[in-house]
């Protein structure tokens, strides 16, 4: 009995350092993977990109990218893991960019949590869990907070707060805020937003989530005469 004990617990000891290095190494090379996506993201090298990716997840990353790159040529992406576990990691990632409308320059902030799932090396799968982004002109003086939760209850009627922190002056501004339902909704419309004059300050609005496990995007628009902000804002629904 005794001589079975004193076995077990030399394989114990000897196969120990082996799961955790496996471990370790496992994060090592998730932590590698992060670090390529950001630098060809960065550099602009598709071909190099296209191989950190199974095929299936390339395809929907790609048709997204595209589209977002062809709005915005400059974009500057920072990539941080959040947590790194053996297939799963947590990503925060930030995008800085320029766009021009209309003659206009506008500048981008869009800041996401992101769950990335790898397989032999490669990502998997990913899913955005928040997103925050802000459209707005260029040089603006103007400084919006967003105030609202990262995730609600299905069902639940919840508060979303845009701050215009340090009012410039008693000027009246114009905004409006609507819940996002398809593609077809992303762009700025008096009609769409119901954009109405008030107060220089902020807009307030309470949202109903919906009745299903998922997630919610608001988007919301404040005119000054000193410049344009149109917010996205995605929030988690669960149970």
């Amino acid at each position: 009995m005794r001589h079975s004990l004193i076995t077990k617990s030399l394989v114990f000891v000897f196969l120990n350092p082996l799961i955790i290095n496996s471990v370790l190494s496992k994060n090592i090379d998730n932590h590698l993977l992060i670090n390529q996506l950001e630098v060809f993201l960065n550099q602009r090298k598709d071909d190099l990109l296209k191989e950190l990716f199974l095929q299936k997840s390339f395809n929907q990353f790609n048709k997204q990218y595209l589209a977002f790159r062809h709005k915005y040529k400059d974009a500057k992406w920072s990539i941080q893991p959040v947590s790194n576990d053996q297939n799963k990691s947590m990503l925060d990632i930030k995008i800085r960019s320029t766009r021009e409308i209309n003659d206009q320059i506008y500048n981008l902030y869009t800041k996401q949590t992101v769950k990335l799932e790898t397989y032999k090396d490669k990502i998997k799968g990913y899913e955005v869990i928040d997103e925050e982004s802000i459209l707005h002109s260029k040089n603006s003086p103007l400084s919006i907070k967003i105030v609202s939760p990262k995730k609600v209850l299905t069902g639940e009627k919840y508060e979303i707060n845009l701050i215009i922190e340090n009012p410039l002056d008693n000027s009246l501004t114009a905004s409006g805020m609507i819940v996002l339902k398809n593609e077809d909704d992303k762009k700025i419309s008096n009609d769409i937003f119901g954009i109405k004059p008030n107060q220089s300050g902020g807009l307030f609005k309470y949202i109903q989530a919906p009745f299903k496990p998922g997630s919610q995007t608001i988007s919301a628009i404040i005119t000054h005469p000193k410049g344009i902000y149109l917010i996205t804002k995605k929030i988690k629904v669960g149970l």
